[in-house]
């Protein structure tokens, strides 16, 4: 365990306190000894863990990124398309369960080398009943509009009980990296008390996109939330600007680039949002950097390897936060912050 006064990537931190017990099923992809910095660069990631890679999306390989490291990276082709990447925890999510999804992406679409600036279609991510990308009924799917309506978020409850919400911030096309963030609560069968909340976090700020209120989230008791989907379908390019199915110059590079990726699922009906990460500032609206954390023992303490993620390079006062929940504005409930001084090298 390090007790020097400064940490680095992968040093072992202990955070002292009564921060209780957190009954959770977990994964990241990303962070120190993870599935993505365990592989060479270039190396195609192997299925395990509850992921799956190149299921129609594909081939996912890890690449080196100047700014985060070795990250995944997927193209888009007429081969391979929509599906990236899906989780399984193993089990469909009860009812009155609190969900947590996260991960940094960005993509990138060049048409003759330049950014692609007319209006396109990015089906993000989905949490899904079945492991399958088809749209159906008992789903929630973001999808973003750039250059248009922006982000979507869509809570499919059954046949004939569904919303849509739209707004907010989202990830641009070579718009540089962002954190895409899910926060669900089931709720109970039929009730009006569940949540759903997607933020973003891009150019140094996080941007609460959707639905605070409270939400009706499961309606039929035979379908229930499990298979998490992270999608690189980019397409309907230049549709507002140039019709339907029109023949205008689609961008010939899209690509998808991904790392640190996080799902936690509560085992019970109080755990599921508490989280750790590494901030330049304890309390969300203010905070500049974050870092998604992952742990090897939440109980009473709590031990992790740290995760410095996109650090720059120097030294960095930081701030390793313990969060339990959100406020009724979407907000982290940040219970406890550890100052801590971060090298990378």
């Amino acid at each position: 365990m390090s007790t020097a006064a400064t940490l680095r990537h992968g040093d072992l931190v202990s955070l002292a306190g009564a921060f209780g017990i957190n009954d959770v099923t977990k994964t990241m992809l990303g962070g120190s000894g993870g599935a993505i910095e365990s592989q060479a660069l270039g190396a195609a990631i192997p299925n395990g863990g509850g992921w799956t890679f190149n299921n129609l999306g594909g081939p996912t390989s890890v690449r080196s990124d100047g700014q985060r490291g070795k990250v995944l990276f997927t193209p888009q082709d007429a081969t391979h398309y929509n599906a990236v990447r899906r989780y399984d925890p193993g089990f469909a999510i009860a009812e009155r369960r609190y969900v947590y999804k996260a991960h940094y992406v960005r993509n990138v679409l060049l048409l003759n080398g330049a950014p692609y600036t007319k209006s396109y279609q990015w089906k993000h991510e989905r949490i899904h009943w079945q492991d399958s990308v088809t749209d159906s009924d008992v789903e929630i799917k973001v999808h973003n509009w750039p250059t248009s309506q922006g982000p979507i978020t869509m809570v499919n409850r059954s046949a004939n009980d569904k919303s849509t919400y739209w707004g907010g911030a989202a990830a641009d096309s070579n718009g540089g990296w962002a954190l895409m963030e899910i926060l669900l609560y089931t709720g109970t069968q039929g009730g009006n008390d569940g949540k759903l909340i997607t933020r973003v976090h891009k150019n140094g700020r996080t941007t609460i996109s959707h639905n605070r209120q409270a939400e009706r989230i499961y309606a039929d008791p035979n379908l229930r939330l499990r298979y998490f989907v992270e999608q690189n379908y980019f397409g309907n390019f230049g549709q507002l600007e140039d019709g339907v199915d029109n023949t205008a110059p689609k961008p010939q590079v899209r690509e998808l680039w991904s790392d640190d990726s996080q799902v936690i699922v509560g085992n019970s009906a109080t755990a599921g949002w508490k989280r750790v990460e590494l901030r330049d500032q304890p309390q969300l609206a203010n905070a500049t950097i974050r870092e998604l954390q992952d742990w090897s023992r939440w109980n009473g303490g709590i031990l992790l390897h740290l995760n410095t993620g996109g650090l720059a390079r120097g030294t960095h006062d930081l701030f390793l936060v313990v969060i339990d929940g959100i406020d009724a504005n979407g907000w982290d409930v940040v219970t406890h912050s550890q100052p801590v001084r971060v090298q990378v090298d």
